[in-house]
């Protein structure tokens, strides 16, 4: 089959002629049609020092996907030949305390298809029948993003949004999709910030009442001009920008709650009493998707049609122009980049 593969310890990818997998016991085999392109993908091709550090080439790259199921293995009852799926790319050992206690997304032993062992960009991919869940309707072009939206709804579902005010820092993909999460599910005012205009165009698509550029305008001021003077009830802090962080902490609200998603490069200096301890704030760091709570209700809320992600996709690439693809997102101005597989 064909497939992406970072062949040798240098920048680049290729694409390869690789065998084709089998679905062993316990797995399904599924047939890619789309998959998503994501900063992952661009520190592996580029393989910077996180990169050098993590991976063993040679290796299929790729860990946003969906398709058809093909072939199952034995043992495998719960599936059937021909229907559409997605899957849970964190494959955790189940044994550990953060697994036996619901909290299977920080498994200290997570391994992850296209950085720890082959992924889906490729033709074919065999997963664990545990981490795959049925689209119910959802075309595969959006279930090839549930792995980064469900980011977003993980960062923003597991705080209390309903009839709150809601600022997202940072418009990046994921971003822009808790912009429209947070819309569906019920915020009183949803403000977004970012320094590209192209991306806060995208936020606004995705039902932000207020943009912010904050490359011109006073970031703090105005989320505070637009909640009264008290600050936001809730922040999404997508960035991982110091500046950013820092704005976070500025707007919200004594009391209130900052859900911290975006990567910092590097150490981040906080002053602990002023910006959290004496505001009485709640940090949640937010590490992949809630295994399987956040499925769930991303399922819902796409096949309900209370979330329409498409806005966020801007561009389509076929699988063997994958440079196209990672020139589009290096170029800042794209939103969710898909590769069209099958």
């Amino acid at each position: 089959m064909q497939a992406i593969v970072k062949a040798q310890r240098a920048p680049g990818l290729t694409v390869s002629t690789v065998p084709k997998p089998v679905a062993g016991p316990g797995e399904v085999l599924i047939r890619v049609r789309h998959a998503g392109v994501c900063g992952t993908d661009l520190h592996i091709a580029d393989w910077d020092a996180w990169a050098q550090g993590r991976i063993s080439p040679p290796l299929v790259v790729g860990h946003e996907f969906a398709g058809e199921v093909a072939a199952l293995g034995p043992g495998v009852t719960e599936f059937q030949v021909g229907q559409l799926v997605t899957a849970e790319g964190h494959i955790i050992c189940g044994h550990c305390q953060a697994c036996r206690t619901g909290n299977g997304h920080i498994c200290k032993n997570t391994r992850i298809i296209g950085v720890d062992r082959d992924g889906a960009f490729a033709e074919f991919i065999a997963m664990p029948a545990t981490n795959v869940m049925t689209l119910d309707g959802i075309p595969t072009e959006i279930g090839a993003i549930m792995d980064p939206m469900g980011n977003a709804f993980h960062a923003v579902l597991s705080a209390d949004i309903p009839g709150s005010t809601v600022f997202i820092v940072g418009c990046g993909p994921i971003g822009c999709f808790a912009v429209g999460i947070a819309r569906a599910a019920g915020a009183a005012k949803v403000i977004a910030s970012d320094v590209n205009p192209n991306r806060l165009a995208l936020a606004k698509k995705m039902g932000a009442h207020v943009v912010i550029n904050a490359a011109k305008d006073d970031v703090v001021r105005t989320v505070l001009a637009e909640t009264g003077g008290e600050g936001v009830d809730v922040v999404c802090e997508m960035s991982g920008v110091p500046a950013a962080l820092h704005q976070a902490f500025a707007t919200i609200r004594m009391g209130g709650r900052v859900q911290l998603l975006g990567l910092p490069k590097g150490e981040v200096s906080v002053d602990f009493a002023s910006e959290i301890i004496f505001k009485g704030i709640t940090l949640y760091g937010v590490i992949g998707r809630k295994m399987y709570e956040t499925w769930h209700q991303m399922r819902r809320f796409l096949s309900s049609g209370l979330l329409d992600p498409r806005p966020v996709i801007t561009h389509r690439f076929p699988l063997a122009k994958i440079d196209d693809a990672l020139a589009a997102i290096r170029s800042g101005d794209a939103g969710k980049v898909i590769l069209e597989i099958a």
